[in-house]
């Protein structure tokens, strides 16, 4: 019979050995148990971290759409809430005017003129509007306030109505410097005339939020108050008649700038719908990507902890076998 057998010496540097690689094992497992990570993705992965990457880059630009997103949902949600106040300030005086027409007299005339005036201003303040430090009507000068004010608007009006005595000339030459050039594009519009670029918010999908303070429906919204506010202005030296059919013929105007600018509330709630939609499948998309990647990435509880259990039970069964081997003796024999 041949006995194998081992010195002391090489069943120390085995006992120790063993006991390292246990230790490391628990170290290793007890990791993974606390974090929920796996140690060593290249065996997971079999060496090959392609599909891995992908996920990580595809989750990373879920993140960057989900942000543009929030931020145009905020610039939309202000524009919406401009045009919504000035739509409905521009109803409520067409509705006023309507309810006294046609008993209107010289003294509702001048009033309506008046409360002309104030929403002109109203106006004006809610079309400079801003958002995180931007203006919404400026067009890409985001850090300019598209409009100058109230005082600066009506007396360019007046040097160019002065001098008509009818209705009909005073309103046309109000729409001709409108529609001028040379009037309220330059006198009143500081912003720029390059509209806010499309912004991405998905994948293949884009968003466009460029309307400016200079479009032809918010124009026509001051345009129409503007009619009205003469009604009220001393220095024409107006007939009672004439004060009186310009705020008869306002109210045809007032009617005509509601429905633009429902028109341009039913654009901007599109883009809100548009961005709702969006983030919905943004936010479902980022939730299976991360599903993958966790089953990827992530050790299972349940077979970490069995395994853990066994490395403390080998290596408590190690200190066992070490303890009894530096015991043995031939005197204890004996």
């Amino acid at each position: 019979m041949i006995l194998n057998s081992y010195g002391d010496m090489a069943q120390h540097l085995f006992l120790r050995s063993r006991n390292a690689e246990l230790q490391q094992n628990i170290t290793t497992l007890s990791e993974e148990f606390a974090t929920g990570k796996l140690s060593n993705l290249t065996e997971r992965l079999g060496g090959d971290f392609t599909y891995l990457a992908d996920l990580e880059n595809t989750l990373n630009r879920l993140d960057s759409y989900m942000v543009a997103n929030s931020e145009v949902q905020l610039f939309a949600t202000t524009t919406q809430g401009s045009l919504d106040k000035v739509q409905s300030q521009v109803q409520a005086m067409r509705n006023d005017i309507l309810t006294l027409s046609p008993a209107i007299d010289v003294a509702n005339a001048e009033q309506f003129g008046s409360q002309a005036k104030q929403r002109i201003s109203s106006a004006i303040s809610l079309l400079n509007a801003s958002v995180g430090g931007r203006t919404i009507f400026s067009g890409t000068a985001t850090d300019t306030k598209p409009l100058n004010d109230t005082g600066t608007l009506m007396s360019s009006i007046l040097t160019e109505v002065s001098g008509l005595t009818t209705s009909n000339d005073i309103i046309q030459a109000v729409k001709d410097w409108f529609d001028d050039p040379a009037g309220f594009d330059t006198v009143m519009y500081n912003g720029s005339t390059t509209s806010l670029q499309p912004v991405t918010v998905g994948e293949g999908e884009q968003v466009t939020l460029g309307i400016r303070a200079d479009d032809d429906n918010l124009k026509h919204a001051l345009q129409s108050y503007v009619i009205t506010a003469l009604a009220d202005e001393p220095s024409l030296g107006l007939t009672g008649d004439v004060k009186v059919d310009i705020v008869r013929q306002a109210s045809s105007e007032l009617t005509d700038s509601v429905d633009r600018l429902i028109e341009l509330q039913a654009d901007v709630g599109f883009i809100e719908g548009q961005l709702e939609a969006v983030n919905t499948r943004n936010e479902a998309s980022k939730t299976s990507l991360s599903i993958v990647k966790n089953n990827l990435v992530s050790a299972d509880p349940y077979e970490t902890y069995t395994r853990l259990e066994e490395a403390q039970t080998q290596l408590e069964g190690l200190y066992t076998i070490t303890s009894r081997s530096s015991k043995l003796s031939l005197l204890n024999y004996l």
